[in-house]
């Protein structure tokens, strides 16, 4: 709240009380000096209580040698504006004052930007989603965080494995209990990479096995519902209390129910949590030595994968129920190294070495290791045994040297009684991998052509649209799923396979993989194929592969969607290779002709388009601009050709649209397009660039339109009318998306980009063709405030322009212009939000004003920001004094009062309502104005307003504008003119020794807070108010003619400085305030000072 005025008193009639004890109060000693200066009560009160008078005239210094030496001094004072002195200087200040604002702008922009983005990147951190990447309809990826229990960093890892915090808190206690008996021993991890095959066959198989889970999850992962038999929900079921693990067992017993249970759907993020309890529980009967119940619930959850109604979250779910087997096969592995280790006599413990073989284990080892490998082979349900066993294929190396080659034949003939053909796929890739992690795979790999032989008749099923009797079928129809999208579940399983064939550099062992599924194999199978093939091979054999998918067999005469969506995936597929491995460059444009020989006879758009987007940054990389006009060409014919057809299947009268995702593809081509390019004048001369550009809609157009304006940036400075009409169409798409709901980080991207447009434009000597931009683009950005910001610093350049140009001399052309560029500020400035911004506005653009003597103006521009800043200060004013910070806001208003108080020394005043009506009113903002009591600006601002109307009263002006009849012309010699300067240069100044005089009080201040702060904060307010006293010595001394009064109410204001402030600071001041105003000595003076 403003703090309460004190009682007005004339400062005059105080001073007139203590003139005629001035010369005793000299007299005084030191110490009667000391006291009066700590004496709690201000000395000028205490002379007005003694004697009350009239208030009687302020003289200023306003004729001869005083109007000089007022001149003198106004120009050292901190009241001086230098850029006042001619309409020169005060352009060249608008000019810098313009560069700078708009240097300000663009960087604050960059750093909003940066804090927007930082700030939504910790928010969505904090975000709880399903998936980390989610596969969009169109081919792109969605972003989000994982939530609890799903991969983060690598796919298919829990959040924070339980098995590794609770296995490090009992890493102790099994090392103490090493001893003990074997089957009761707790194992733990043992250090360094025990039991792990130190080949590098199988280091490179666990890193591309990582690789892999990971992919497969970002592509797999999704925010829908699954489908669960309600024996899931009694697996989800979470007992409490240290029977949980019992209790959970027991209900895990009741299968009959479970499988007589109806299904119902759950999220895949409940499904997630659900397994990760279930780890949890594993790792918890683990470190309780319940080995048995740890089994029990592994098994469970290997079971989870004989249930292949999850459908599309099938992948996943391989991913995650093996992340939790394998972990329970590493706790079985480091049991037995524990169990395998010898103490020996003199206490020392004797480890397996890395390479050790079947001869060096302990009895006891190998019995354990037979009796995990029994209690497995006991487990009724055939998948859970298959994963079980292989979770512990490492295993086999205790009881037998040499790579477990017969366990993995007898597993892959096992995996034919599996019916289901989804889950048969993923077991032969488990297989796959486990045989190779151990050394089980031939240098012709065979094992794995084996695998992948087996595994091909029912992936060939699944596709065959005339295998409707085949049993396989009958799992495709169950889901509910196309045949495309069941075979496109069991490709991660394919690409695996194909892969692991792939590391090997034998040609003919390729050509039995790519000729494994006919002599014209399915395009799925071609497309799983290519995904797993190295880049350097599709570059040695480019034409055989592209022949292979053009020369895929076709379901029926007219070619199907779903055909060419796989077509379009190995074409797109075949770009992808090539953008890392670089085709051979006499074949490059050959390439190209051969796919878009097929593809541009496609009329379903989508399909063509996702080959198109993937064929543009090839012919962008490897050949010239004329074969991507071609390309963008044939596109556009592409384009068209669907919308037109649309256009004739509909009768509706709206414009015809692509679908979201070929809309989407569209804008990522011309993105490429545009990114490509350094000049963006010839990214719009492109044939059929602007077409394109044209049929987007929606979130589409806005991305190609800020691409576009990131473009121009590279330019520098746009000159060109076509260019800029397209620019700034673009600029206008943008500003249109943002609205009341927009984030900041949105808003401020945006407004990012169309400053640096505005300010990029540039039409050179043509002043009249910039204005109308300015006012184009006024309506065009209507929803950014800090354009609206740059476009007035722009106008008012263009008046600071026209002034370098014509200087004073105008002509009827250039005046009109310059007023209609001050018109244009002036109604553009009310929209600008932020008072401190519209004041600073209003104020330069009068500056650049009355530099061309536009008086009128002027006086216009100066009420409206008086105005402004007087309706401001409410709590329902939009963009007011509430909106900035208690110290910005003193800062700003003592800004405000100087600026405009400087302007009003030079403009003329109002010959009707009075010269002084404006700065009235400018003494009445500072009065209403809530200022912060904690700060000093309100004294600062009354004490900066006393040398503005005292310069006003002189009958010279301490500076004047060419061309500019101030008030020292228009009242010269008025009588009442000068009266009423004087009166409020008395108003000002008695309001600043009250003000001034305040004691320093802290109103914020707590019952419980220390006294030492209470001081040490009255101490550091009372300096700045002394530092005010001081100011305002000086001004007085500057402004008022030598008497009795105006020295000792100086003397009284230094008085108050000198409380808080060492005399090295208050002396010199002081001195010289005080010698200006000593009255002159009189002839009764010369009388009384006898010679003794």
């Amino acid at each position: 709240m403003r703090r309460e005025e004190t009682a007005r008193r004339s400062p005059l009639s105080r001073s007139r009380a203590r003139a005629s004890t001035v010369e005793r109060r000299r007299e005084k000693s030191t110490s009667d000096a000391a006291f009066r200066r700590d004496a709690a009560v201000d000395p000028l009160d205490a002379f007005a209580r003694e004697r009350e008078r009239e208030r009687g005239d302020m003289d200023l210094r306003v004729v001869g040698a005083d109007a000089d030496a007022f001149a003198r001094a106004f120009e050292d004072s901190s009241a001086f504006d230098r850029s006042m002195t001619s309409a020169r200087a005060m352009n060249a200040f608008a000019r810098e004052t313009i560069d700078e604002a708009l240097r300000r702008a663009s960087k604050r922009e960059v750093g909003r930007v940066d804090d927007a983005r930082e700030e939504g990147s910790v928010r969505s951190g904090g975000e709880g989603s399903t998936a980390t990447r989610v596969e969009t309809e169109d081919g792109g990826e969605d972003s989000s965080q994982p939530p609890r229990g799903t991969a983060t960093g690598t796919a298919g890892t829990f959040v924070s494995d339980p098995v590794d915090a609770l296995l490090a808190r009992a890493r102790v206690d099994s090392d103490s209990d090493a001893e003990s008996d074997g089957d009761e021993e707790m194992g733990t991890t043992t250090s360094g990479v025990r039991g792990r095959d130190a080949t590098a066959t199988a280091e490179e198989t666990l890193e591309r096995w990582t690789a892999k889970k990971r992919r497969v999850h970002a592509a797999r992962s999704g925010r829908g519902t699954i489908q669960v038999s309600m024996a899931f929900e009694i697996i989800s079921t979470r007992a409490k209390g240290e029977a949980g693990v019992e209790a959970r067992l027991a209900e895990l017993e009741n299968t009959t129910a479970g499988m007589t249970a109806q299904t119902h759907r759950i999220s895949q993020q409940e499904y997630v949590t659900r397994l990760r309890r279930l780890n949890e529980d594993i790792a918890t009967a683990w470190l309780r030595e319940d080995r048995v119940s740890a089994l029990k619930l592994c098994v469970k959850v290997a079971k989870l994968l004989s249930d292949t109604n999850v459908g599309k979250f099938y992948p996943v779910l391989f991913i995650l129920v093996t992340e939790v087997i394998e972990t329970m096969g590493r706790l079985v592995y480091d049991r037995i190294s524990r169990k395998a280790e010898e103490t020996l006599e003199t206490g020392e413990v004797r480890r397996l070495l890395e390479d050790f073989k079947a001869i060096d284990v302990r009895p006891l080892a190998k019995n354990t290791c037979k009796n995990w490998f029994y209690k497995v082979a006991t487990i009724r349900d055939m998948i859970p045994r298959m994963y079980m066993e292989l979770a512990l294929f490492k295993c086999y190396r205790f009881v037998h040297d040499g790579p477990p080659v017969a366990q993995t034949r007898r597993l892959l003939c096992m995996t034919r009684g599996i019916g289901d053909p989804l889950a048969a796929a993923y077991m032969r890739m488990y297989i796959a991998k486990c045989a190779l992690e151990c050394g089980c795979e031939t240098s012709d790999n065979r094992q794995t052509l084996q695998i992948l032989k087996e595994f091909m008749p029912s992936y060939v099923s699944v596709l065959d649209d005339k295998a409707d009797d085949d049993p396989a079928t009958t799992y495709v129809f169950r889901l509910g799923l196309r045949r495309a999208e069941y075979s496109e579940l069991m490709d991660p399983a394919m690409e695996w396979l194909i892969e692991c064939c792939a590391q090997n550099p034998n040609p003919a062992l390729l050509h039995k993989v790519l000729y494994m599924g006919g002599e014209t194999p399915p395009v799925p199978f071609l497309r799983a194929v290519f995904r797993s093939l190295s880049p350097t091979i599709f570059k040695e054999n480019a034409f055989k592969l592209i022949s292979l998918v053009s020369a895929s067999p076709t379901s029926g005469e007219e070619e199907s969607l779903e055909r060419l969506e796989n077509m379009a995936d190995c074409y797109a597929l075949i770009a992808q290779k090539f953008n890392d491995a670089a085709p051979h460059e006499h074949e490059r444009l050959e390439i190209l002709s051969e796919i878009w020989k097929v593809a541009q006879k496609w009329t379903r758009i989508e399909p063509y388009l996702r080959v198109a987007e993937a064929f543009l940054s090839y012919v962008i990389a490897y050949l010239s601009r004329a074969e991507m006009e071609t390309l963008m060409k044939d596109v556009a014919r592409h384009v068209h050709a669907a919308l037109t057809e649309e256009r004739e299947g509909e009768s509706n009268a709206e414009a015809p649209t692509l679908a979201s995702g070929a809309m989407a593809r569209v804008e990522r081509m011309l993105r490429v397009a545009t990114e490509r390019y350094e000049d963006v004048d010839d990214v719009i001369s492109l044939k059929w660039y602007m077409y394109l550009g044209e049929i987007l809609r929606g979130d589409a157009k806005v991305k190609f339109s800020a691409a576009l304006l990131q473009c121009a940036e590279k330019k520098g400075t746009i000159t060109d009318p076509v260019c800029l009409d397209a620019l700034l169409e673009a600029a206008k798409t943008c500003n249109d998306d943002i609205d009341g709901m927009s984030s900041d980080a949105a808003r401020a991207e945006t407004e990012s980009l169309v400053v640096r447009f505005i300010n990029s434009v540039d039409f050179g000597s043509d002043f009249e063709a910039h204005l109308n931009f300015l006012v184009s683009a006024r309506s065009a950005f209507a929803n950014l405030d800090l354009v609206q910001e740059v476009l007035v610093y722009r106008a008012i350049a263009l008046i600071v322009g026209v002034y370098d140009r014509v200087g004073g001399e105008h002509t009827a052309r250039t005046k009109s212009f310059v007023n209609a560029c001050t018109a244009y500020c002036q109604v553009t400035i009310p929209s600008v939000r932020g008072v401190d911004v519209r004041l600073r506005l209003f104020t330069l653009t009068a500056r650049a004003a009355i530099a061309h003597g536009l008086i009128q103006q002027v006086d216009g521009l100066i009420r409206s920001a008086v105005t402004d800043a007087q309706e401001s200060g409410g709590e329902s004013a939009v963009g007011g004094w509430m909106d900035l910070p208690a110290d910005c806001a003193d800062a700003e208003m003592l800004e405000f009062a100087r600026a405009c108080g400087s302007l009003l020394v030079v403009t003329p005043g109002n010959l009707e309502k009075g010269a002084f009506l404006v700065f009235r009113g400018l003494l009445k903002v500072v009065e209403d104005f809530d200022w912060s009591p904690e700060s000093a600006n309100q004294a600062r601002a009354y004490v900066s307003m006393i040398p503005m109307i005292t310069a006003m009263a002189q009958p010279k002006l301490p500076y004047k504008i060419e061309g500019v009849q101030s008030n020292d012309v228009l009242f010269a010699g008025e009588t009442a003119y000068a009266e009423e300067a004087t009166e409020l240069a008395h108003e000002l100044l008695q309001r600043a020794v009250d003000v001034a005089g305040a004691e320093p009080t802290n109103e914020n201040e707590n019952e419980n807070d220390e006294d030492d702060d209470e001081e040490a904060y009255k101490k550091s307010h009372g300096e700045e108010l002394a530092r005010v006293n001081l100011e305002l010595a000086s001004v007085i001394a500057m402004t008022c003619k030598p008497s009795p009064e105006m020295f000792a109410l100086t003397d009284g204001v230094v008085d108050r400085a000198r409380r808080y402030l060492p005399p090295s600071v208050v002396d010199p001041i002081a001195s010289r305030a005080l010698a200006l105003l000593r009255p002159p000595p009189t002839s009764d003076d010369d009388d009384d000072a006898v010679d003794p």
